[in-house]
């Protein structure tokens, strides 16, 4: 009796494991046949790839029929499916990038990367702040930490992917996945003060933080990014600051202004910021150009003095060799540590 329990229990588990979402190479299922992912990465540095593998993630094109799922090498690998299933692929960086996380992944409509949170400079008084949205019924401008390293790799095919096994034959899964992620440069002229900096930091408002995996859409509700946290992201030399942040991309370029803000620390210990709201959209618009190329976007920074972005300083910035009464007060060690109170001016 008990051993015929135990056989029972054994083919139940069996059965259960040919449900499992997420499959391993060696699945026991005889439903199921060994296919080859390939993931190509032409015309990317390899130091960019990403170490930790990638996600092969495939949608069964009838919902109910559920997704497979399988973590593979960096170039790809085998991977076990059911047979005779239309599937979705889908390809994507889940373990890379230090500051992405996601959302709904059962869901191939549903299905978004996003920013982390972070806490810290928060807009209270920029073009998206929470009592300007508040007016119009919108919610407030979080703030989202900047994605580190500076890509994301990702890629949906377009055609669907069904495994037909032909004796003796191999069957491949192709991926060409690239980095949906877009660094901006800026550059700030005329700075009074800067032999006196110490370190410096910034943030961007306005920007995406979500990423839709599904058709490749970004979220259209504002974020504060911050940047610069890490050595050698905004730099001083002269009399100009110059830096880099990292995002999706502007939320909505359309209709949201960007307020771009940065802060210094001054050798004497004091604490010091200025903002820009000028121009800042319309060069953001101008470097992603016409569709969104890094070809346009290199043909602007030619046009625009090799920056993104170039601006005046006008004073807004002023670092005295003496502590003053400086407001921007960050600590520069991880997001989650920033503290940014932004005082009405």
């Amino acid at each position: 009796m008990n051993r015929v329990i135990g056989t029972y229990i054994g083919l139940l588990l069996l059965l259960c494991s040919c449900e499992n979402r997420e499959l391993s190479s060696d699945d026991p299922c005889e439903d199921l046949a060994a296919i080859e992912v390939v993931i190509h990465w032409d015309g990317i540095d390899p130091a960019d790839k990403p170490q930790q593998g990638m996600t092969v993630h495939l949608f069964a094109q009838n919902g109910l029929q559920g997704y497979k799922r399988a973590n593979l090498p960096v170039d790809g690998g085998r991977m076990n499916i059911p047979r005779a299933i239309p599937y979705i692929p889908l390809c994507y960086d889940y373990y890379g990038n230090d500051y992405i996380h996601f959302r709904n992944e059962n869901n191939l409509d549903l299905f978004e990367a996003y920013s982390a949170p972070a806490t810290g400079l928060y807009n209270a008084y920029g073009p998206n702040s929470a009592s300007v949205r508040a007016a119009n019924g919108e919610a407030e401008e979080k703030t989202v930490a900047e994605p580190y390293p500076y890509n994301f790799f990702t890629v949906r095919n377009e055609e669907l992917f069904t495994v037909l096994p032909v004796s003796g034959q191999t069957q491949y899964l192709h991926f060409y996945p690239q980095n949906v992620l877009r660094e901006f440069t800026f550059l700030i002229r005329d700075v009074e003060g800067v032999a006196n900096i110490s370190s410096a930091s910034g943030a961007i408002s306005g920007m995406s933080s979500t990423y839709r995996m599904g058709d490749g859409v970004k979220g259209v509700e504002p974020a504060t990014v911050l940047f610069g946290s890490r050595q050698g992201r905004v730099t001083w030399a002269g009399d100009s600051i110059t830096g880099a942040f990292c995002t999706f991309g502007p939320a909505d370029i359309e209709h949201l202004r960007n307020r771009l803000t940065v802060g210094v620390i001054s050798a004497a210990r004091g604490y010091y910021f200025g903002t820009w709201e000028e121009t800042v959209r319309e060069q953001i618009a101008g470097a992603l150009g016409e569709h969104g190329t890094w070809e346009e976007q290199l043909a602007w920074r030619s046009r625009n003095s090799g920056y993104d972005i170039v601006l005046q300083n006008d004073g807004r910035l002023v670092i005295p060799d003496e502590p003053g009464d400086g407001t921007f007060i960050v600590d520069v060690g991880d997001y989650d540590n920033v503290v940014v109170p932004l005082p009405l001016r």
